[in-house]
């Protein structure tokens, strides 16, 4: 508490200071230009983004006018026969690569 004015400008003057107890670390100090970094990082990095975009992707296909119609007849059809696609799509997707 005595210190704090030095604190302040020794976490300006390298980004962070760490604040012990009894010699053990207990709290980091970081000045706000560093603070912000962090931010901007942790937001580019944030794999709910990734997540998030997918997710609208996938729901766009939903909300497309046909998707109903699609939908139910998916779930209308045979086993038998939903394997049968799934092999086509398979075979089809190996001879494009």
């Amino acid at each position: 508490k005595n210190h704090w004015r030095d604190i302040v400008a020794e976490a300006n003057a390298y980004g962070e200071v760490i604040v012990t107890n009894h010699s053990r670390p207990e709290v980091v100090v970081v000045s706000i230009d560093h603070f912000a970094r962090l931010k901007k990082d942790a937001s580019a990095n944030d794999p709910l983004v990734t997540l998030r975009e997918e997710f609208d992707r996938e729901l766009a296909v939903l909300r497309d006018p046909g998707a109903a119609a699609r939908l139910r007849k998916a779930f209308a059809t045979s086993p038998t026969r939903m394997a049968k696609a799934a092999d086509q799509s398979a075979s089809s997707r190996k001879r494009r690569n």
